[in-house]
């Protein structure tokens, strides 16, 4: 089955872990890929709040949710592998790909079965970590503690049930619950999610209180026949400290968000991200009264959605915050990461580098937390990690070093009309940041448009490229669109 590589491999006990980007088939790649980023963060975020008001009439498959990491499970010739969204592949003498190589011998044809690698532990309640944790250590590597638990049926055909991709329901999911029960349902290291069909939102109340409210599970996934999966976990409440704030356009006496921050271990503030629920006006006044006393400078510079610049104050107020979720990364199955701070009472907040956090879903204001301040303790990173695994959470973090960037095209022309003088500008460089921080890009070309007769005086267009073939040919593009007759080339 030469669906992947293992010639980056390290050892995962007597088993191979191959990196990103492993799986060489263009086909099951992209499968793989394009499930994660469509199907699994298609799901409704609910709170159990939310059960009576979401939950649909009719049948409902309600499983457990299982706090781990999703992989696939890619059985074809009684050969068997584990690949995750971005094409990392656990292969080889593995506890869970040897049962899953027994079940290969089972199937007709390539089957991809998404699910949830975790692992066991001393404690009930599974945590995201526990399969990161089970995994590091090379041959030492704590296998015997890890499990799949299949929660759907990508691609490939099953005799129990016509699941072949694209010919069923995406919302039915009974067939595909019953081939994968065919399947699995004698597994010890391979299983099927724990699911059971009940009808209506007490139903689910029950479960909920059952599994999640009295037990040790992350949380329910509710499916059925009229909607899109609904996911249903805790509130996850953070205290973070606010580090800016924004503005409302639509009233400037009244806050429009804030930007939030961790203690990190070693001192140094993580971004978290931003809050816009905020409540009502009177108490976005109060917010902004109350923030904007503490402006200082800032030598790192963050926007909002809206466009609106950060405001950074001084950390001292703490705030509560709860949100419907939080994820590690994003729908590409890339970490997400904002930048780490450092500050100090004389000179503001500096810039170090971008880290692995996470994003918070549906963040909404709880209250000021008077009673806390800004310490390791109360507003600590470490708060992340009783809901997921943020890799490098614990590592210390230093500034980053960027190189200047280089100027390599630079034109300026001009033209008189009427009496005013227009000017348009090239300018091309090379970053030289693209290999210490992605969020580069290689080249970047920039155009200006100026005109003092216009009701909008000012045009820029900014292009960006991987190579300098491309970013030069952007440029000639650029050139041959706005330089016209009657222009002059005075500088390059």
């Amino acid at each position: 089955m030469a669906l992947f590589t293992t010639d980056k491999a390290v050892a995962l006990g007597q088993g191979q872990l191959s990196p990103e980007g492993s799986v060489t088939d263009a086909d099951l790649a992209a499968l793989l890929l394009n499930y994660k980023r469509g199907v699994a963060s298609r799901y409704i975020a609910a709170t159990s709040q939310e059960i009576e008001d979401l939950i649909p009439r009719g049948e409902l498959h309600v499983s457990k949710k299982i706090d781990g990491q999703i992989w696939y499970a890619v059985l074809e010739k009684g050969e068997a592998f584990l690949a995750s969204p971005k094409g990392k592949v656990i292969s080889g003498a593995h506890p869970v790909i040897e049962e899953l190589e027994k079940h290969a011998n089972d199937v007709a044809g390539r089957v991809v079965i998404p699910g949830e690698l975790y692992a066991v532990g001393d404690n009930d309640r599974i945590r995201c970590g526990d399969v990161a944790n089970a995994m590091g250590g090379g041959k030492k590597a704590q296998v015997a503690r890890m499990r799949f638990a299949a929660f759907d049926w990508l691609a490939g055909p099953s005799e129990e049930a016509d699941v072949a991709e694209g010919e069923t329901d995406p919302f039915a999911y009974a067939p595909r619950l019953e081939a994968l029960q065919g399947l699995f349902g004698s597994g010890e290291l391979v299983t099927c999610a724990t699911t059971e069909v009940v009808s209506g939102a007490s139903s689910v109340r029950e479960l909920y209180d059952k599994w999640v409210a009295n037990g040790n599970e992350e949380g329910l996934v509710v499916r059925s026949a009229k909607q899109r999966p609904i996911k249903i976990k805790p509130d996850i409440h953070i205290d973070a400290v606010v580090i800016g704030y924004t503005i409302r356009r639509e009233d400037p006496e009244q806050c429009s968000s804030m930007l939030l921050g961790l203690m990190r271990p070693d001192g140094k503030i993580q971004e978290l991200g931003s809050c816009g629920n905020l409540g009502e006006a009177d108490r976005r006044k109060e917010f902004l009264t109350m923030l904007s006393k503490q402006n200082v400078d800032s030598g790192y510079r963050r926007a909002s959605s809206s466009g609106a610049l950060y405001q950074f104050i001084s950390p001292s107020v703490i705030v509560e915050i709860k949100a419907t979720d939080i994820q590690p990364d994003n729908s590409s199955g890339d970490p997400i990461k904002r930048m780490v701070l450092e500050y100090d009472d004389a000179t503001g907040w500096k810039r170090l580098r971008k880290m692995p956090v996470a994003s918070m879903l549906h963040p909404v204001f709880v209250r000021i937390r008077e009673d806390k301040s800004v310490n390791e303790t109360d507003i600590r990173m470490s708060q992340l990690d009783e809901h997921i695994y943020v890799s490098d959470s614990a590592a210390r973090v230093e500034e980053v070093t960027f190189e200047k960037s280089s100027v390599i095209r630079r034109e300026v022309y001009t033209k008189a009309s009427k009496g005013k003088m227009m000017v348009r500008k090239l300018v091309m460089w090379k970053s030289n940041k693209e290999t210490v921080d992605s969020a580069y890009a290689p080249y970047v070309v920039h155009f200006t448009d100026y005109s003092s007769g216009r009701k909008d005086p000012l045009k820029r267009e900014v292009r960006l490229a991987g190579t300098e073939t491309k970013a030069m040919a952007i440029a000639d593009a650029m050139i041959a669109s706005n330089i016209k007759k009657g222009w002059a080339l005075v500088e390059s």
